[in-house]
């Protein structure tokens, strides 16, 4: 019996994922497809470690056993699902520039739309919230440098997750992978950038304008000057209280201005919800990989009218609680009464203490009273293993 394989590999914080799709073509011959979901992880903190992408690159090629990888799609531009393959090409694969994307010989790559070279002077009203965004991710890792002290690993972590030019590089890397790159979105005509003959593949999200999925910056008193000539450090303003006024309570008052850790999740929040959102059919399963799609995201797709009962779900955003929709769209998707009589699972990927409250046990208590089997990645394998869930055709 043929049978379905999603291989979710342990990178810690982030994902990787491998799905292995007996293809029936019109003839009746069954051809083995692959795609590689992203593939990689947190650059601070515990959540990372880079050496583990040895082995889950070195198993990738093992499954590919020579073949090319059929489709790799990239979900969203984030350190934790970009960087392993740029990684380990650098860094394990030496005998030649490009001997990973050799050996990977992949036959399609699709990214997130707005990864496009000419995407942001095509959407003018994107651009204008892309450039605001890196202008007030300069100033905060400015504030930051300057300030000279500890921040909590959680604000560590967002900000090299959102660091514009290390995904700058990542992503240049990641559109090379193939001749045939397609920047995808949900209106685009993706039916024809990839090789499968009986799976279908439906991209949900996102929208091609990009500019709906940024949220509100709060204005900011950072106190922080920053050079012009790059060679300077900046300065962090010293600030007093006035004469009279309670110490404790000004500087309380001066942190609160700054706002620089509501505009890191701002930042943060608008790369998550360009996620492209996919769901796999294939023999009666229906299977969804949502990146790190949010809430915004999540009401666009409903607004659009494309949520459907699945039996698949990889818990969006490592287990976050805005990764997962509300109650009354996780209903469209994963109805208390299920919807046929397959089972039904899901599989979140993720590190506790890289964030707070990650992966939020509400959300995955509420998923689990849906479904008949919750895998969760990092507690059933070591750093570069892999767990795998099979659906039978």
């Amino acid at each position: 019996m043929d049978t379905l394989r999603v291989r979710a590999y342990n990178v810690r914080f982030g994902d990787a994922i491998l799905i292995s799709v007996p293809d029936r073509d019109p003839s009746g011959t069954v051809t083995t497809r692959h795609i590689l979901i992203d593939v990689g992880n947190v650059l601070a903190g515990e959540g990372g470690q880079d050496a583990l992408f040895q082995p889950v690159v070195d198993n990738i090629l093992q499954v590919l056993d020579g073949k090319p990888l059929d489709l790799y799609i990239m979900t969203h531009e984030h350190m934790d699902h970009i960087q392993g393959l740029y990684y380990a090409e650098s860094k394990f694969f030496l005998n030649g520039e490009d001997e990973l994307r050799s050996k990977l010989n992949t036959q399609s790559a699709w990214l997130t739309a707005s990864a496009a070279d000419d995407y942001y002077e095509s959407h003018p009203d994107a651009k204008k919230q892309h450039l605001m965004r890196e202008e007030i991710y300069e100033d905060i890792k400015a504030y930051m440098s300057a300030s000279q002290r500890d921040f909590p690993d959680e604000v560590n972590a967002l900000l090299v997750n959102n660091n514009p030019r290390k995904t700058l590089e990542c992503v240049d890397y990641l559109k090379q992978l193939s001749g045939h790159s397609h920047f995808a979105h949900r209106e685009s005509d993706y039916i024809n950038h990839h090789p499968f003959k009986e799976a279908q593949i439906k991209i949900w999200a996102p929208e091609e304008n990009t500019a709906r999925y940024y949220g509100h910056f709060e204005s900011m008193a950072l106190g922080v000057s920053r050079p012009d000539d790059g060679n300077t450090s900046s300065v962090l303003a010293e600030v007093k209280p006035p004469p009279g006024v309670d110490a404790g309570a000004f500087y309380h008052l001066v942190e609160s201005r700054r706002r620089y850790y509501d505009n890191l999740l701002a930042i943060d929040k608008a790369a998550n919800n360009t996620s492209i959102v996919f769901c796999l059919e294939w023999r009666g399963w229906r299977l969804l990989f949502p990146g790190d799609a949010e809430e915004r995201s999540w009401k666009t797709m409903a607004q659009e009218n494309v949520l459907q009962p699945v039996h698949f779900l990889k818990i969006g955003h490592h287990g976050s609680h805005n990764g997962t929709p509300d109650l009354e769209l996780l209903e469209k998707i994963l109805p208390m009464q299920p919807h046929d009589d397959k089972p039904r699972s899901a599989l979140v990927s993720t590190f506790e203490g890289t964030y707070n409250n990650v992966p939020d046990e509400k959300t995955l208590e509420i998923i689990a009273g849906r479904i008949d089997d919750l895998v969760v990645v990092h507690d059933q394998s070591q750093p570069g293993g892999f767990v795998d869930l099979e659906f039978p055709g």
